[in-house]
């Protein structure tokens, strides 16, 4: 795939991508995946944060030629209208944290979705990718070497589940290469070494259920500024991807839509707006602190 960009997306606190109301019990869910029913952050939410990082207003869209080619121009006149050449797709879930007795926590994938991750990023153009780890026997987790997830009998247990710990080669080298593209310029390697501690596959079947049942659920209610009691109607549930959830996305420019002459080319808009570290905030609730988030870029393949 022609001038393609890998995105990975880091939670630091808890992130709502909402849907509007829901039917359930959860009056504000979350966005998910309509086939996988795993949590996913849509890329237009996602171009929407990263083009108000770089203060990608209509106006400065008509002023900076750079703008208005990377995340397109409107124009009542069509002939100085285009569309953006730098396209993200949605950025799905590869790892959930989820609470273990040792360790403090896990992040937690599947066979599954590492292998649609190993096929996004071979679609990519990247090389030495890992390859699919073994499907699980029931019960069974693999982790990566020197994994701190297990006791001296090898079990793993992750939230009110038990499991027979294993580990696996595979999974080591999944969990280096994670730890890699997520952690960049780690000096000291402290991250990439929590998060290989950390590394857990479980079963695509329990990851299913880890994904309904794993995500944080908060009540919020509106107090009345003359009774101080909760107003009528004013309680609610939202849900929200919980803090250190790891999610991936491609960037793509196949081409750069432009009705005048311009040098700038796909690779120089990758360089200057898909390149370096972000921090930015996605979703609702920026008020009470959610959707702070990290944003990192690897290089996809140029062909």
């Amino acid at each position: 795939m022609a001038n393609t960009q890998v995105y990975w997306l880091h939670t630091l606190s808890p992130t709502h991508v909402g849907t509007g109301r829901g039917v359930g019990y959860i009056d504000l869910p979350i966005h998910r995946d309509k086939v996988t029913n795993w949590p996913l952050i849509p890329g237009s939410a996602f171009k929407g944060v990263w083009a108000d990082h770089h203060r990608a207003t209509r106006e400065a869209r008509d002023v900076d030629s750079k703008l208005g080619l990377v995340f397109g121009r409107a124009s009542d006149n069509p002939n100085a209208s285009n569309a953006g050449a730098l396209i993200p797709t949605d950025a799905r879930l590869v790892c959930l944290p989820i609470r273990s007795f040792f360790g403090t926590f896990a992040w937690c994938t599947s066979p599954l979705a590492l292998q649609m991750l190993q096929r996004d990023l071979e679609l990519a153009g990247m090389k030495d990718v890992p390859p699919v780890p073994p499907t699980l026997a029931p019960g069974v987790v693999h982790s990566a070497k020197d994994s701190r997830l297990a006791d001296n009998k090898k079990k793993i247990y992750l939230e009110d589940l038990d499991f027979d710990g294993k580990e696996c080669d595979t999974a080591t080298k999944w969990a280096a290469k994670i730890a890699g593209w997520v952690f960049p310029g780690d000096e000291n390697k402290s991250w990439r070494e929590r998060f290989m501690e950390r590394f857990a596959v479980v079963p695509d079947e329990i990851f299913d259920f880890l994904t309904e049942t794993g995500t944080e659920v908060t009540t919020r209610v509106h107090i009345s500024d003359e009774t101080k009691t909760v107003e009528k109607g004013h309680l609610w549930n939202e849900e929200s991807l919980p803090t250190e959830t790891i999610l991936v996305g491609l960037i793509q420019c196949d081409r750069v839509y432009s009705r005048g002459v311009t040098s700038d080319s796909a690779e120089s808009l990758i360089a200057t707006f898909a390149t370096e570290p972000l921090q930015l905030q996605i979703g609702g609730k920026a008020t009470v602190g959610r959707g702070r988030v990290r944003c990192v870029f690897t290089a996809g393949g140029r062909v």
